[in-house]
């Protein structure tokens, strides 16, 4: 499945999703626009944090927005520092988006790395 098939298996498993992005506030109408904002509960750009990835802080804000602790959080993204290690620092749970031939780095456990955001679904069932 795609984005939009994936985030909404996510929804119907009752998991509560937000976006955490170092973009401005015309994400949410970039969201709506390609039908993905009604998957998510909270839309939280680094313009409206006042911070950007990898400051922790924007995690913090993501973490109260969506009412739950570090540990029972998890973040999908696509930059090692920024994403992976950042969200790992505030004590969540964190998978990287890598694509086949785009390098690996050594820190990230095999099980970390999904090829694409639909492979996150055998993570989740697991």
């Amino acid at each position: 499945p795609g984005a939009s098939e994936t985030l909404s298996q996510c929804c119907r498993r009752g998991f509560r999703m937000g976006v955490v992005s170092n973009f401005d506030n015309r994400l949410e109408n970039i969201l709506c626009q390609c039908n993905l904002r009604h998957h998510f509960d909270f839309v939280l750009t680094s313009e409206v944090a006042g911070c950007a990835k990898p400051d922790g802080r924007i995690f913090e804000q993501a973490l109260r927005l969506g009412g739950v602790p570090p540990p029972q959080a998890a973040h999908v993204g696509d930059d090692y520092s920024r994403d992976y290690r950042a969200a790992r620092a505030v004590g969540m749970h964190s998978f990287l988006l890598r694509a086949a031939g785009q390098g690996e780095e050594p820190e990230v456990p095999p099980e970390h790395v999904l090829p694409t955001l639909s492979h996150l679904l055998a993570l989740i069932e697991k």
